[in-house]
């Protein structure tokens, strides 16, 4: 059919097809195998299209959307995720830091020597309270009563062997996670972006596209190899 069409050009079809399929094309004079081979998948049911209907959930509720769509909905679906993830571990970098700074606190100005001589837990919580008072502001937010009661569980071998130094490395540390972590969230696109790539690099070799795509007279095939 497509040869008298005129979509492709051949000069004759030999069908010797038994138990396995065997046809030979004979090409006219001065036609490119190559275009040929390529014609036959664009105009011939060697390749027929299909446009599946997708039903998927949403919102509670099935609904038919295009392939397109799901993509665009599966991909902010993983923004979301990625989003939520980055607030968690900004959130757990930032207690972090809140506690390092309430230790170091504690420890460098021997504010644990100051409930040696208290003797009831509701003197010793108002006295550590109101030793750090004084520099709450250097703090990211308000200290409460759990962090307090951390503090009186604090070791005495810890603060035998605080270093302020590493301390001090260890708080820029998380600084510097929160600095990066921060950026990712302004630059949420590029982050996941990266995080598909990154799929891509891990996994890409064991799942090799099975399909190729080329093109011919302004339309584009895929064909399974």
């Amino acid at each position: 059919k497509a040869n008298n069409v005129g979509k492709i050009k051949i000069k004759k079809i030999e069908d010797n097809t038994t138990e396995n399929v065997n046809i030979i094309i004979h090409l006219a004079k001065g036609v490119s195998p190559d275009v040929t081979i390529e014609a036959l998948y664009g105009f011939t049911n060697c390749e027929i299209p299909i446009s599946p209907n997708c039903c998927v959930i949403n919102n509670n509720k099935p609904e038919f959307i295009s392939v397109h769509e799901l993509l665009r909905l599966s991909t902010q679906r993983t923004i979301d995720i990625l989003k939520k993830e980055l607030e968690w571990k900004r959130r757990v970098q930032q207690e972090k830091w809140h506690t390092s700074n309430l230790e170091k606190l504690f420890i460098e100005h021997k504010i644990y020597r100051k409930i040696e001589t208290c003797n009831t837990w509701e003197t010793i919580l108002k006295t550590i309270e109101l030793g750090l008072k004084p520099f709450s502001e250097e703090l990211n937010k308000e200290i409460s009563e759990e962090d307090i009661i951390k503090l009186t569980e604090i070791k005495i071998k810890k603060i035998s062997k605080y270093d302020e130094n590493n301390n001090q490395k260890y708080i820029k540390k998380i600084e510097l996670e929160l600095e990066e972590i921060n950026n990712d969230l302004k630059h949420l696109n590029d982050y996941v972006i990266r995080y598909f790539k990154s799929l891509l690099n891990k996994y890409g070799k064991s799942y090799t596209r099975k399909t190729i795509i080329s093109t011919f007279d302004a339309i584009s095939v895929r064909r399974v190899v």
